[in-house]
């Protein structure tokens, strides 16, 4: 698996490459596409240490669901109004960190992992279902994402 530093310029290098994938990937049948996604996924991050890795932290600004704030604000000790101002920015209905990196990422790690929002919970999302109604964002995802760039490169 590549390292993270080494990503962006891989990426380039496979862009339209995986943009023709997504083409043909669309003229399969979705539950076909869902199950070896899956796979893959399940397969390539049974050996993966996405905190080792925290490209997503360094390159990603995540959605903070309205319901997250009060437990982020009170781990780290500001209060709600005081984090909105602070770390978020309107995102739609939801709110999204403010700079990239994240303001959480530590050289020690997420200093806000126990409380840390869904979307970076479930990052990068290849372990849901209907990839194929998302396959932009996966695209954009093997530039960030190791483990995303593998899975693309094993579904060519």
């Amino acid at each position: 698996m590549l390292l993270p530093e080494k990503l962006k310029k891989a990426f380039e290098k496979v862009e339209e490459d995986n943009w023709m994938l997504r083409a043909f990937l669309k003229g399969q049948d979705p539950e076909e596409v869902d199950r070896i996604v899956h796979s893959l996924h399940k397969e390539l991050f049974d050996g993966f240490d996405c905190i080792k890795c925290s490209n997503c932290c360094k390159a990603i600004a995540p959605i903070i669901e309205e319901n997250e704030i009060s437990a982020i604000s009170s781990k780290i000790g500001l209060t709600y109004e005081d984090f909105r101002n602070k770390y978020l920015i309107n995102a739609r209905e939801d709110f999204m960190i403010n700079k990239k990196p994240c303001p959480f990422l530590t050289a020690k790690g997420c200093s806000i992992y126990e409380h840390r929002p869904i979307n970076c919970r479930e990052y990068p999302f290849t372990d849901k279902e209907e990839i194929l109604s998302r396959l932009i964002n996966r695209i954009e995802n093997c530039s960030v994402c190791p483990v995303v760039f593998e899975i693309f490169e094993r579904l060519k």
